[in-house]
């Protein structure tokens, strides 16, 4: 491996340190990872990386208006099933 002096603000030293802790690595490791992660996008340009994050972020939004659905009709069979005991 190489050395890399990177200049990072304290938030995001703060979250990187946060988040190899909660996955049980190393701060390095951390950062190498979102490095490979960043360099396996497949994406050309800024403007492909930018409709790719849109995308991405209308799907999250898709997946958590779901799985609110699915919480609110879980909730309603509960109560049901409560109810008539």
């Amino acid at each position: 491996m190489v050395t890399a002096l990177i200049h990072l603000n304290p938030d995001q030293k703060k979250r990187l340190a946060r988040r190899a802790k909660l996955r049980g690595k190393s701060f390095s490791q951390e950062v190498r990872d979102a490095v490979n992660l960043y360099l396996d996008i497949p994406v050309e340009s800024e403007e492909e990386l930018s409709a790719l994050a849109k995308e991405a972020n209308r799907a999250t939004g898709r997946m958590i208006r779901r799985l609110d659905e699915t919480i609110a009709h879980v909730d309603r069979v509960l109560r049901q099933l409560r109810k008539n005991r």
